[in-house]
């Protein structure tokens, strides 16, 4: 009888340590690859085949270079919206952490109508109201876990089935090997689009709020050595670069140039594949757009305390009434701009990455850079890579905020 309990629990504690060694680097993939994500990139397949397929590891890199200085700031337990309010005080950090919040959740907004949409697909709900408001009661039930470990393990649960379901659709179509090897070849096209869809493509790897978490999580990881942190923040970001080339190249292979819907980039997979598939798309579609969420409004429940000189841990008082404050909040926006606009939820998950990133993106990156510096003393190498990545997602930031103003001008 020990036997038998000994051989179950061995396959039990190996994934529990597997999680808890990358859980939180899980939870950014899961943050990044949200709705935006998905329908970001079937357009760059789309749009461009495999053309952008290069760009996946550039952002890669950079955000490996943003994560260092994030991971530097976790093992010294200095919380970047703790080093933000020394720096401007709490008079001034008060209205910029709540103002960045605000802004946060409109990623939420959009994340969370997709949600909504896709359980009204999957499921017998017909009111697309109603499935956003289940969606945000089950974002409320998860923060309601309190203990990070329990949340860790859901969400790296979503993760790996979002990535399986993409995994299992780009294998059933086969692509070209030569001709996806192709995309990963640096090219630059003197055209607008492509050059905005470069920028939205690294915008989306390079996500500011998981930067705030990770500075955040020295009490529930309890890692103090930088090479925990950048050993977990690897895995999440790879997985994320992986899963994006899956979504890229399934795009570029079966979906036609054509307006983007909630079920427009499987359609044509059913047959090429068979009916099945729309299912599995749909609820990749929605465990992404759930748990990306959720899970980026962590960041406000850090930030927001801080920035009252406050301490705050994951799941507690303060961090869960932050949280779900704005998941309610994202409900009461969400409803009415899909009710008395042209809104759809997917054109809101094209839309609401620019509005999150163009404001809070070079905030975020210029105070990592600076509290590095504070506390630490980079070599000049390092500090000129930080800089240069830094000085990159302020371009980032500004392309972002013409693409939006575009947007927005043919929206009116």
């Amino acid at each position: 009888m020990e036997e038998t309990s000994t051989a179950v629990d061995i396959p039990i504690s190996k994934a529990k340590e597997t999680i808890h060694q990358y859980g939180l680097g899980l939870l950014f993939a899961a943050n990044i690859f949200g709705a935006g994500s998905v329908y970001i990139l079937t357009e760059a397949g789309i749009l461009f085949g495999f053309g952008l397929l290069w760009v996946l590891p550039l952002g890669l890199g950079v955000g490996l270079v943003m994560h260092e200085m994030s991971a530097r700031l976790a093992a010294a337990d200095r919380p970047l919206m703790t080093y933000i309010t020394d720096v401007i005080g709490e008079a001034a950090a008060k209205p910029l952490a709540l103002g960045i919040a605000f802004i946060m959740q409109f990623w939420s907004v959009a994340n969370y109508a997709l949600a909504g949409a896709a359980l009204v697909y999957l499921t017998p709900l017909s009111n697309l109201y109603v499935g956003i408001i289940v969606s945000a009661a089950l974002g409320i039930s998860l923060v309601e876990l309190r203990v990070y470990s329990r949340i860790e393990g859901v969400i790296a649960t979503l993760v790996l089935a979002v990535f399986a379901s993409y995994a299992v659709i780009v294998a059933n179509l086969e692509p070209s090997a030569g001709a996806v090897a192709l995309g990963f070849v640096p090219a630059i096209v003197q055209e607008f689009e492509y050059m905005t869809m470069i920028i939205a493509l690294l915008g989306t790897t390079v996500y500011y709020p998981n930067f705030f978490i990770q500075t955040s999580m020295r009490h529930e990881k309890n890692w103090d050595v930088v090479s925990r942190y950048r050993r977990d923040h690897t895995v999440g970001l790879a997985a994320v670069v992986a899963l994006s080339a899956t979504v890229i190249v399934a795009a570029a292979v079966s979906v036609p140039d054509a307006d983007l819907t909630l079920t427009a980039p499987a359609e044509p997979l059913i047959d090429m594949i068979g009916p099945w598939v729309l299912g599995v798309f749909i609820l990749a579609v929605g465990a992404a757009s759930f748990s990306s969420a959720t899970g980026t409004l962590f960041a406000a429940g850090f930030m927001v305390p801080q920035s009252y000189g406050l301490t705050t841990r994951f799941g507690d008082l303060r961090f869960r009434r932050t949280v779900h404050a704005l998941i309610g909040l994202s409900v009461v926006l969400a409803i009415p701009i899909l009710a008395f606009t042209d809104f759809t939820p997917v054109s809101l998950a094209l839309l609401m990455p620019a509005v999150n990133g163009v404001v809070g993106l070079p905030i975020t990156a210029l105070a990592l850079f600076a509290g590095v510096r504070h506390y630490f003393d980079p070599s000049r190498t390092e500090q000129a890579v930080f800089l240069a990545a830094v000085v990159l997602m302020f371009l980032t930031s500004l392309v972002t905020a013409q693409s939006l103003i575009r947007s927005i001008l043919e929206l009116l």
